[in-house]
C-alpha cells in the first residue's frame, strides 16, 4: 500500500516526501488506522496538493469515504495542517479502513509523524514553560482562561525530530522504542 500511495503522491508533485507514522511506524502487529504523513522540502507545494490527492485516490477506488477534510494552506494560511481522513479499501478487498493524510509545513513536519509519547512531552513542555501540539513547540503565555495559556504564533524551529526530544531533555526513543 505505501507503493500505492507513494505513486500516486509523485505523479502529483516531484520531491514529496511520504511517511507512514503512528503504529505502523513503531512497528506495531496490529494497526487502527494508518496515518501517513507528506512533507516537500520548498515549502509551498503542499498548497493544493492534498485535495488533488484525495481525487486522485478516489478516481482509483481506494478512498471510499470522507471523513474529515481540512485544508489550511488553501485558505492562505500556513497555521494550520492540511488534513484528511477517511476509509479506504485495499486493493482487491472490501473491508474499510481508517487512513489519515497530514500534510503539514515543512516546520511541523516532526510534530506530525509519531509522537506516541505526546502526553508525556506535552506535560514535560509544560512544566518547562512551552506548549507541545501538533504544530509545533511553543512558548507558553499567560493570561488565558485556560490551562495552557494562549499559544504563541512562532513554533520553535527544529531540523530534526531528535532535536525536539533533546529541548525537552527527554531521552531520544527511536519509533519501534515508543510503544509504550
Amino acid at each position: 500500500m505505501e507503493s500505492l500511495l507513494r505513486k500516486a503522491a509523485e505523479d502529483i508533485l516531484t520531491g514529496i516526501a511520504v511517511i507512514c507514522g503512528g503504529s505502523f511506524r513503531r512497528g506495531k502487529a496490529s494497526c487502527g488506522d494508518m496515518d501517513i504523513v507528506f512533507t516537500h522540502p520548498d515549502g509551498k507545494s503542499h498548497k493544493g496538493f492534498l485535495p488533488k490527492f484525495v481525487k486522485r485516490l478516489k478516481d482509483m477506488s481506494f478512498l471510499r469515504e470522507d471523513l474529515v477534510f481540512s485544508t489550511h494552506s488553501e485558505e492562505g494560511t500556513d497555521s494550520g495542517v492540511d488534513t484528511y481522513s477517511g476509509l479506504c479499501t485495499y486493493p482487491g478487498r472490501e473491508l474499510g479502513h481508517r487512513i489519515d493524510f497530514k500534510f503539514p509545513t515543512i516546520k511541523q513536519r516532526f510534530f506530525q509523524v509519531d509522537l506516541i509519547l505526546g502526553c508525556r512531552l506535552r506535560l514535560l513542555a509544560e512544566s518547562k514553560g512551552f506548549r507541545l501540539d501538533d504544530t509545533g513547540l511553543y512558548p507558553a503565555t499567560h493570561g488565558s482562561p485556560d490551562k495552557w495559556g494562549i499559544k504563541a504564533t512562532v513554533s520553535l524551529k527544529f531540523d530534526e525530530e531528535k532535536e525536539v526530544f533533546d529541548f525537552l531533555g527527554f531521552p531520544w526513543l527511536e519509533p519501534h522504542e515508543r510503544n509504550l
